[in-house]
């Protein structure tokens, strides 16, 4: 699958509507003041404390293409950079007039006390924490806490209510965290900017004050019909914008070696898909989307086995990618693979996938994650039927003889074992066996092929090419095969103090999924 990637040199800018259209637009977004005989824009966050009427008639008339927005950018976009964010919510001298306009976000909110309230709402919901506005300072500056005291009117202040208000501590003198959230949110809550640019807005944040902020950010985009931009790398943050239930679209990027940059625009119902299942949604799977590969195994615990696998792989040189460029992800599942594979590549993410042996059972669950994984069914279904021919026969009826002379062939001589969970797994092993012809492929892998084991060798070799790589020893118990330890909670534990992980067969399938994984980041790999 081959992109295109353009260089964005030249951007024009299209525009309906008259200078008047525009000169109306603004006097509704900002209050209209006269100085020194010449009116002016002037809004919360303006630089210079406002915009000449006259300036903003001018440049509506030029060629926004050539020139740009210049003056009018403060009332058409907010940028909040780290920075910015910061020293957003500084303290600001109060007003020389009562009714001069708002030039500072504090400022706003003395006018304002629905704003003020939202705020409060805010900063309860994130961090737990009320917030009071201080009105009686030389400066107005935001103070983290409650008086406890109704606040009394301008012209009757008590002792009891200033002394509460001075021993609350200022914003500016809490952490990085809670300046930047405030500091960000100030801007958009007073002032309604029809386009908003954020770079990294989880910076300084805890993993659920990133989701809060991202849920915040789709609430305010949505009620206020603003476009909010921004660039992340957290997923707290992209959980939070779902949430939100607002309109959102992520483009990741990708870098390459030679320092280019190319876009991949999420399907916005590929993303809705994930988020509407119980299980994906509280994955790691919306983490895929800032690794260089992506590993999908069938379960939590698989991932965590071949995770360990990979941490310890010796020797490291041998490896074409570093441990922590690879992301491993459950699907929940043989069906959840094909689902994750198709929404991860479509914006061109590397994926191998790697379910157990026994997907081989189904022939539309692999024709499926074929196609899901961007390869050519054609490509691989002959071997397919000519390798799994002995095992798609006919169940032939089972006599209960038959079931005890496969018991006492294999258990006769340990009569003197006592019955653990591990021989009692041997036992429904053989009972399975008797009844179910697809057995032998958990139990012995690739092994089990005995008809045709070229083709069965070709058809694995084809899947691995196309980033499907299957557990060859069957299933994943079978790493560790004498543990005696049988499936479940106690099997991982276990298999790692075992050093089951850095057995042979471990070294072997982590090395296929990291050779796969560096194919798949190949234009020219097959079935990519």
């Amino acid at each position: 699958m081959h992109s295109t990637s353009f260089v964005v040199d030249r951007v024009e800018v299209k525009r309906g509507g008259s200078v008047e259209d525009g000169r109306e637009w603004c006097s509704q977004h900002a209050r209209t003041v006269i100085r020194e005989g010449q009116e002016w824009f002037v809004r919360p966050g303006a630089s210079a404390g406002g915009i000449p009427i006259g300036a903003v008639d001018w440049r509506l008339r030029a060629d926004l293409t050539e020139s740009g927005t210049q003056e009018l950018y403060d009332l058409f976009a907010f940028f909040g950079d780290a920075w910015q964010r910061i020293n957003g919510a500084i303290s600001v001298e109060m007003r020389e007039e009562f009714n001069t306009p708002a030039i500072s976000p504090l400022h706003a909110l003395q006018d304002d006390s629905n704003l003020m309230n939202e705020l409060r709402r805010i900063s309860l919901e994130v961090f737990g924490k009320d917030m009071t506005l201080d009105r009686l300072s030389k400066q107005v500056n935001l103070r983290v806490g409650s008086t406890g005291i109704s606040a009394p009117a301008i012209d009757n202040i008590s002792e009891e209510y200033w002394k509460a208000l001075s021993e609350l501590p200022k914003l500016m003198d809490q952490g990085d965290g809670m300046k930047s959230l405030i500091g960000l949110l100030l801007p958009l809550l007073t002032s309604a900017y029809p386009i908003v640019f954020i770079d990294e807005p989880e910076a300084f944040l805890h993993p659920p004050q990133a989701m809060a902020l991202g849920r915040i950010l789709g609430e305010q985009a949505r009620e206020k019909k603003i476009q909010v931009v921004l660039a992340t790398h957290d997923r707290n943050l992209i959980s939070g914008l779902l949430q939100s239930e607002a309109d959102i679209s992520i483009v990741r990027l990708e870098r390459s070696q030679d320092d280019e940059t190319t876009a991949h625009q999420l399907n916005v119902g590929d993303l809705k898909e994930i988020w509407d299942d119980p299980v994906l949604r509280y994955s790691n799977v919306l983490d895929g989307l800032f690794h260089k590969a992506v590993v999908l195994a069938e379960a939590e615990r698989d991932c965590r086995f071949y995770s360990s696998a990979l941490a310890e792989f010796e020797p490291k040189g041998e490896l074409s990618m570093l441990p922590g460029d690879i992301l491993f992800v459950p699907s929940g599942g043989k069906d959840g693979l094909p689902r994750l594979a198709r929404i991860l590549k479509s914006v061109s993410v590397p994926v191998v996938a790697s379910p157990d042996l026994d997907i081989l059972n189904d022939r539309g669950k692999v024709r499926t994650l074929v196609e899901a994984m961007g390869g050519d069914w054609d490509h691989v279904k002959n071997d397919y039927d000519k390798a799994t021919s002995e095992f798609r026969q006919p169940r032939e009826a089972v006599e209960i003889s038959h079931v005890l002379a496969a018991l006492n062939g294999t258990f006769l001589s340990r009569q003197g074992e006592k019955f653990t969970a591990a021989v009692r797994q041997e036992f429904m092993i053989q009972l399975r066996s008797k009844g179910n012809p697809w057995a032998p492929l958990k139990e012995y892998g690739e092994l089990a092929f005995r008809g045709n084991p070229k083709a069965a060798q070709d058809m694995l070799n084809k899947l691995d090419s196309m980033g499907i790589v299957a557990v060859r020893v069957g299933e994943l118990e079978r790493f560790t095969p004498q543990l005696g330890v049988s499936k479940g909670p106690a099997w991982l534990p276990a298999a790692i103090a075992s050093n089951g992980h850095k057995s042979d067969a471990a070294r072997r399938h982590v090395a296929s999924l990291v050779a796969a994984s560096q194919v798949s980041l190949q234009p020219d790999g097959r079935g990519i």
